[in-house]
């Protein structure tokens, strides 16, 4: 059979000739060109069905290609929440760790919402806007690290920000999700 057989069935979303290679035993880690497999390109266009059926067969969850990418990570930067969520658990249960994409987030508040917690300084800025980052320290830039503003981050502070600010550092799912449900509708 020709080796890039099942890799263009999933490109092409034809689950019954997925099968019907899969069945004749056609290599699940082919790869093309760019060193995707059709798991990675099931993930790409966001086809839930063939990826569980990749999944369920044995399909690597955590291959990546020429871009480094896994098929999470694929699809995840697509926007496909769902087949991101099946293959990050997929990635879960594989027992291996894949690189993580290594993104920091702040989130800004005005100074005056950290004022009731003791401890903290009152802020003299013609800005009064501060920033709190993923490791809960404050700043008022942007930029972790820049501008420290309070970094004595006990559970207390974690708390207090967690409690009264609702502060959280949001999953990639969860921003991809965002994402999807804010994006405009394309004509």
């Amino acid at each position: 059979m020709n080796e890039a057989q099942l890799i263009e069935a999933a490109k092409a979303g034809d689950i019954h000739r997925m099968q019907v290679l899969i069945a004749s035993g056609e290599d699940l880690e082919q790869k093309d060109d760019y060193g995707w497999t059709a798991l990675n390109w099931a993930a790409g266009r966001g086809d839930a069905a063939i990826v569980r059926i990749l999944l369920e067969v044995g399909a690597n969850p955590v291959n990546s290609g020429r871009d480094r990418r896994t098929p999470y990570q694929i699809a995840l930067a697509a926007a496909h929440v769902d087949v991101a969520n099946l293959l990050q658990q997929a990635e879960q249960n594989s027992g291996v760790i894949s690189p993580g994409l290594g993104r920091t987030y702040c989130k800004a508040y005005p100074a005056e919402a950290f004022e009731q917690f003791s401890g903290w300084k009152p802020v003299q800025a013609d800005n009064p806007v501060v920033y709190l980052h993923q490791d809960f320290s404050v700043t008022a830039s942007m930029w972790h690290g820049e501008d420290v503003l309070f970094d004595q981050v006990s559970e207390n502070w974690r708390n207090y920000c967690r409690d009264r600010l609702s502060f959280h550092v949001p999953t990639d799912l969860e921003l991809a999700a965002d994402y999807r449900q804010h994006r405009p509708i394309s004509l």
